[in-house]
């Protein structure tokens, strides 16, 4: 386990890398501010810290490069789906795994969480390894302004009380929470999100392009 010392040793290198990324785009104070936010967001949902700093640095820089697509100020390559649900801790992340994997690199896709918490449920983990997708240290996104303004496509899965935004394509999806379920249910839900991403890409992915 890494020493506190070590931990805000590998912060401090993160967030230097970082900023050279995203040097002439976001300024080294916007740079640690996202860094930050995600640090916040993490630490107190973490149980062991060894993998945080590569986590908070994802984050960071994920919630970085939407904000530059959102604002304009990098351009988008390909056109963006978001999927949000609850918790992201599921479906979300089912939903974005498969739609990366059928879509063969022709959209990006991001997923987030209105409450996000915990890790990625184990059953979702082994029925996308039964699906040949394997997840590195999933963790739960926040939804936030940048990443509905980068997208193209906004999906929700099971959060009826979100309300639309101007100017993006709206899909809602009836797909049941998971929790303890089973395996078999939640490939019966991989299997029904299959079924509804082929017709996103088919018809809603085409328009936003």
């Amino acid at each position: 386990m890494l020493t506190a010392e070590e931990l805000e040793e590998r912060y401090a290198y993160d967030t230097a890398q970082l900023a050279d990324h995203y040097e002439g785009v976001f300024t080294p104070d916007e740079v640690r501010e996202a860094v930050a936010i995600s640090r916040v967001h993490l630490e107190k949902q973490a149980t062991v810290t060894d993998f945080l700093p590569l986590l908070v640095s994802r984050m960071a820089k994920e919630e970085l490069l939407a904000k530059a697509q959102a604002e304009g100020r990098v351009a988008k390559a390909l056109p963006e789906i978001l999927f949000v649900s609850e918790h992201n801790s599921a479906r979300s992340h089912m939903a974005a795994a498969l739609t990366r994997q059928m879509a063969g690199g022709k959209v990006n896709v991001r997923c987030a969480g209105l409450h996000p918490r915990g890790g990625l449920s184990s059953d979702v983990i082994t029925v996308l390894a039964e699906r040949g997708i394997a997840l590195k240290y999933p963790y739960p996104m926040p939804f936030t302004s940048s990443l509905v303004g980068a997208a193209d496509v906004v999906v929700t899965l099971g959060v009826p009380e979100f309300y639309d935004f101007a100017g993006k394509v709206w899909v809602n999806w009836e797909v049941p929470s998971l929790g303890g379920e089973g395996l078999e249910f939640v490939r019966e839900v991989a299997d029904d999100l299959e079924r509804r991403i082929r017709v996103l890409l088919a018809e809603e992915v085409s328009v936003a392009a």
